[in-house]
């Protein structure tokens, strides 16, 4: 299947089966900071999202707030949203990176993770490089986006196409999460 193909999709973090994930054997979360957990004009994190990291680390699961920002991007963030650890510059969709990180943290079973992001081109086909599950979630913001980013949601749509040649109704799916990023 296609290098930008996802394993799932999902309208937020908030719409994400999380009981599903545990009880397929997912222990370790790498969440997207931009976009996917806060938007860029945001530091913090919302009560609601505070809530939901605390629900995730009670049920059992590690997460890793994991961008390709700067620390002053993610440090405001980390400090107040309850999570296992944090990395910054990550370089995805590159996943030397990552798989170092994930050295560094004694993770060696990659079946047990799921990558959850908001950019095809960025963090599904980082989780496909690194071989582990995905979840495709929606933009919070379009119009906070950085111009790279905006290059990138350029490309997804022609990525969109050539899934759909392999399979219409996910690239459907797909596409429906993509456009109701569209601010």
């Amino acid at each position: 299947m296609s290098k930008y193909m996802p394993t799932n999709v999902a309208l937020s973090v908030f719409d994400v089966d999380y009981d599903t994930l545990y009880a397929n054997g997912k222990r370790i979360i790498l969440f997207d900071l931009d976009n996917t957990l806060i938007s860029y004009y945001e530091t913090l994190p919302t009560n609601e999202l505070i809530e939901l990291g605390h629900k995730l680390l009670e049920k059992g699961f590690k997460t890793y707030v994991l961008t390709n920002n700067y620390l002053s991007r993610i440090e405001p963030f980390i400090n107040q949203f309850p999570h296992t650890e944090a990395g910054f510059l990550m370089k995805k969709p590159f996943a030397f990176k990552i798989k170092k990180y994930l050295k560094e943290h004694q993770i060696i079973d990659y079946s047990s993770i799921i990558m959850i992001g908001d950019q095809l081109v960025t963090d599904i086909r980082c989780a496909n490089s690194l071989g582990v599950d995905s979840i495709l979630v929606k933009s919070i913001s379009r119009k906070s986006e950085k111009w790279y980013t905006v290059i990138n949601r350029k490309r997804e749509k022609r990525i969109v196409k050539n899934i759909a040649k392999k399979d219409a109704e996910y690239a459907k799916k797909i596409s429906e999460i993509i456009k109701k990023g569209d601010s």
